[in-house]
């Protein structure tokens, strides 16, 4: 996965009315002048064929509370489909995407010469590394996507959940990118986080838990603590291993929780039934809300656990950069095929309604 990154985005002005929410919750719903929330046991948002046709970005739901389609491609070979102002947003969001990570390894390399470890993280090429490598990754890779699948994704609420961190992801920094971008900023991302993280933090804490007798007369900090519990000595690897996912899961929840908005805009029902619809809406959309904030850094914190194990038991970075790299190209990649799927079979109907409203106008 990838560290938060600032991104570019675009959004059509809308007519919208403005509630505010008591005691303090936040929740927003936002509708067009042409769009209608229409309350009932599905909780259905409908737009006009106009509406949908001629927008760039049409919101709609179904069974689940919201689902964004987009009228753009991924790696398509027409260079056409994407707007001008789109490809500087990708081409600016990968120079910053890499120039974020090229920092992460330079920081990484300045706390190795600090700490006295090897920047390099065991870095040799090697057959058996590229062959870990590609072998570790199958299991998270594995476990993910049946997670995402869409029939499991209509049973569980934490699966829905996870999938809403992954598309907002795309949404936010990915989509856009041109084959060649995105294969750019996922190997910058493989080896800055790994070339920080694993080389740097958790190879520093694992040096210093090791050493811990040699500090024993002069203890500070995080060296007194194998003083004080020599047990941890023995296992000194594997408890830096999981500091250093924690720290990982802790940055990552302070970087991208967004905090709660005090005002919400929503349509303006009449009907006490509606309103009282649109409360549920609200309660269901802050409850998957709240379940993003914990599952984003959760999901972080578990795959630097994973490669942290990793690099424990290979002792050579390439091994975690290869399997990081693998990992976040299937994952996003398929997200964005998916999109892209969804898109596709939106247009389809979209024709084939305006076939048959064609047909019966002139019968």
């Amino acid at each position: 996965m990838e560290i938060p990154l600032a991104s570019l985005t675009s959004s059509r002005a809308t007519t919208t009315t403005s509630l505010k929410l008591n005691g303090g919750l936040g929740r927003e719903l936002c509708v067009s002048k042409k769009g209608t929330v229409k309350s009932g046991p599905n909780q259905m948002r409908s737009r006009s064929n106009e509406d949908i046709k001629n927008s760039d970005n049409s919101r709609f739901t179904g069974s689940v509370m919201e689902v964004t389609t987009f009228d753009r491609g991924f790696g398509q070979p027409a260079a056409s489909d994407f707007p001008v102002w789109d490809k500087i947003g990708a081409i600016v969001r990968l120079s910053y995407g890499i120039g974020i990570y090229g920092a992460m390894a330079l920081a990484g390399r300045f706390i190795c010469s600090i700490t006295g470890v090897d920047s390099m993280g065991g870095f040799h090429p090697s057959l058996d590394a590229i062959v870990e490598g590609l072998g570790y990754a199958a299991p998270p890779i594995m476990a993910l996507l049946f997670i995402l699948d869409d029939e499991v994704v209509k049973l569980s609420p934490h699966a829905r959940a996870i999938r809403d961190v992954e598309d907002e992801e795309l949404r936010s920094f990915f989509y856009g990118m041109s084959p060649w971008q995105f294969v750019l900023i996922v190997a910058a991302s493989s080896v800055g986080e790994e070339l920080f993280y694993r080389a740097a933090v958790q190879g520093a804490l694992a040096d210093i838990f090791l050493r811990g007798t040699d500090f024993l007369t002069d203890a500070q900090g995080m060296a007194s603590l194998t003083g004080v519990l020599p047990p941890f000595v023995p296992f000194a690897q594997a408890f830096a291993a999981v500091i250093t996912a924690a720290l990982t899961g802790s940055l990552y929840y302070v970087a991208t929780s967004p905090k709660d908005p005090t005002y919400v805009v929503a349509p303006v029902l009449r009907s006490r039934s509606g309103r009282e619809d649109l409360k549920k809406l609200f309660a269901a959309w802050y409850e998957r809300r709240q379940m993003k904030k914990i599952y984003s850094p959760l999901l972080e914190g578990l795959l630097a656990l994973y490669l942290g194990f990793e690099w424990i038991q290979t002792n050579n970075i390439l091994a975690p950069i290869i399997t990081h790299g693998i990992y976040s190209a299937v994952i996003l990649g398929h997200g964005l095929w998916k999109i892209h799927d969804h898109r596709r079979r939106l247009h389809q109907r979209i024709q084939r309604l305006e076939l048959e409203g064609n047909d019966s106008d002139r019968k």
